[in-house]
């Protein structure tokens, strides 16, 4: 144990830890009336390298967020809501800049920190183009067998923190202080991870982790970093019915202890938390801001025919209802995955049949990414479930399907997908959307629309997947949710503003606009089976209504099967009047409701 000049340094450098986060904080509540968090006055927000009489992203911008406030940023479209919160991290420009001392951040400035290391921004959006613009595998994660693969959470994550490692980093010993600051954080992450969920997840490999349990694990991480603002741009995002209110309370106290202040951007279909004081509406090129009562009781008439019109649209479906009678495209029987001794899934009997729509549905961990997996045919256990277990993809086993005719055959929508897909210079929507014919990554062949299974197109089959390309880029493509029309066109030749848009690299678009041409790409070849996981993920509320529109009158045929992977009930495009039928997976069991 400590000499008593050591419990006196412990003591100290806990009391001197516990309050440092609180520091600031505390002078900056003492300055409240003076000192605010954001402030912009009245100013133009352009991107770099715009000059002044461009037009500029955001107009006559007059926003104040005062200590002890809670905002939220709502944007109509994903792209805006971005940007506003990119500009807090000064990614964008402001004319004329918020005056010195205070700044953009006025409660920096006593005594001055450096903006750059004290605020974060965490966004659930697709990787960006600095990922670079490689494919990588993501199927790897379903096998977790490789070396690299055994990394688990908690080395992949959280391995930089000294307080979390065993040994010292550089062998050297620790002096007591520095032994009772890493007592006082590792309190803070034992906290965090057990009140997230996270705790018994931390040595299981990070390949294996849903997507929900990695979001909330990068929460974690930009908390332990001590930012004093944390901007969380759409938090919810993957996160199913019952962890949503535990992360909403967990950010509820960090923001009212100041450890640290938090700002979420929100899509404008997410659930407003009730803890939220203020919103910052972002529509077009303006932004409004005020109490929340106040901005969205003044837009709550648009909302309410908004809602009124997309559920009018999902209710015009070309569905058949109790289609039960379908050739068979998914069959499967007892099936069980399993690492080691840890079962992922259990006896799980489902068929699915052509014309039919489910939902699959399922809390963060429950399995649905290892199933969604087996339904593509990409995880290694698909090949062997024999014997009593039976796994048939197309009324055929799966080791007798080859690889290049399932991708074919399936189109997928998929987060996992969507990080993986390369974001090469050069690479136009309309070769994207072409890759979806024969489900590969690089596109290829005449007009960029594949070579198909034999390396050749006849010139009729080249021409009809151009055709139809177009059609969908004409019933997808901008005039959909940038226009009222509440119809696609289907033509042999494109729009113009849908012409422009296949034309344009897929490398530059907004992470909503990324998403619709994936979807794009996952429906042009008519695919017997349709997979749809997080599907609206970055879309704005036009794109949404477009695409449920779509694929509710048309997109998809009475003898394509479609599977809805989401945790929010409403983002299904059908109902049970058309004829929906839902998939439910609990701790790797899965039941029909």
């Amino acid at each position: 144990m400590f000499t008593n000049e050591g419990k006196n340094a412990v003591w100290v450098a806990t009391k001197r830890f516990a309050v440092k986060s609180r520091l600031y904080s505390v002078r900056a509540a003492a300055n409240k009336d003076t000192l605010s968090i954001v402030k912009i006055s009245l100013s133009n927000i352009y991107r770099f390298g715009d000059p002044n009489f461009a037009a500029p992203v955001f107009r006559n911008v007059e926003w104040t967020i005062s200590e002890g406030e809670n905002w939220a940023v709502i944007g109509t479209g994903s792209k805006q809501k971005t940007a506003l919160l990119q500009t807090l991290l000064g990614h964008l420009r402001i004319t004329p800049p918020p005056p010195l001392p205070g700044g953009l951040f006025p409660f920096l400035s006593d005594p001055p920190r450096d903006p750059h290391s004290c605020v974060s921004l965490v966004s659930f959006a697709h990787r960006s183009r600095a990922a670079g613009g490689a494919f990588y595998d993501y199927t790897s994660r379903y096998g977790a067998v490789r070396e690299e693969d055994r990394i688990t959470l908690r080395e992949s994550m959280f391995g930089e923190y000294d307080f979390l490692n065993i040994q010292p980093k550089g062998g050297r010993v620790k002096t007591p202080v520095e032994i009772a600051q890493d007592q006082v954080k590792k309190g803070i992450f034992d906290d965090l991870t057990s009140r997230l969920g996270l705790s018994s997840l931390l040595d299981l490999p990070l390949v294996a982790l849903s997507n929900g349990q990695t979001r909330r694990a990068r929460i974690v991480k930009a908390i332990l970093s001590e930012p004093e603002l944390l901007v969380l741009d759409e938090p919810l995002t993957g996160l199913d019915v019952n962890t949503r209110p535990i992360l909403l309370n967990v950010l509820r106290s960090l923001h009212e202890s100041r450890s640290p202040r938090i700002i979420m951007g929100l899509r404008m279909q997410d659930p407003v938390p009730d803890w939220i004081s203020h919103v910052a509406l972002v529509r077009g090129e303006t932004i409004l801001t005020g109490t929340k009562n106040e901005i969205m009781s003044k837009y709550a008439d648009h909302h309410t025919k908004e809602a009124e019109h997309t559920m009018a649209s999902t209710t015009q479906s070309y569905l058949q209802p109790g289609l039960d009678h379908g050739k068979p495209v998914v069959g499967m029987k007892s099936v069980n995955v399993s690492y080691g001794t840890r079962k992922v899934l259990k006896n799980i009997n489902w068929t699915i049949r052509e014309g039919q729509r489910w939902h699959l549905q399922g809390a963060n961990g429950s399995g649905k990414t290892t199933l969604l997996s087996l339904l593509t045919g990409d995880h290694p256990q698909s090949y062997t479930q024999r014997g009593d277990s039976n796994l048939e993809l197309f009324s055929r086993p799966r080791q007798r399907v080859p690889t290049p005719l399932l991708r074919s055959l399936i189109g997928v929508v998929s987060p996992e997908l969507a990080n993986a897909y390369p974001r090469r210079a050069g690479v136009s929507v309309f070769e994207v959307v072409g890759t979806g014919f024969d489900g590969g990554f690089v596109p290829g062949g005449k007009d960029g629309v594949g070579k198909g299974l034999e390396g050749t197109l006849r010139d009729e089959v080249r021409q009809w997947r151009v055709k139809r390309v177009r059609d969908v880029l004409n019933g997808l493509g901008p005039t959909s949710w940038e226009t009222d029309d509440s119809s696609f066109v289907a033509g042999d030749e494109l729009l113009g503003p849908n012409e422009a848009f296949s034309k344009r690299d897929f490398v530059d678009l907004s992470a909503g606009e990324q998403s619709i041409v994936l979807l794009m790409r996952a429906l042009v070849s008519y695919p017997q089976l349709v997979l749809l996981d997080e599907v609206w993920s970055g879309m704005d509320e036009n794109m949404v209504r477009a695409a449920r529109r779509y694929l509710c009158e048309g997109g998809v045929g009475s003898d394509q099967a479609v599977v809805v992977i989401s945790h929010w009930e409403e983002e299904v495009p059908w109902t049970v009047r058309d004829g929906l039928k839902r998939f439910k997976l609990e701790d790797g069991e899965g039941q029909e409701l």
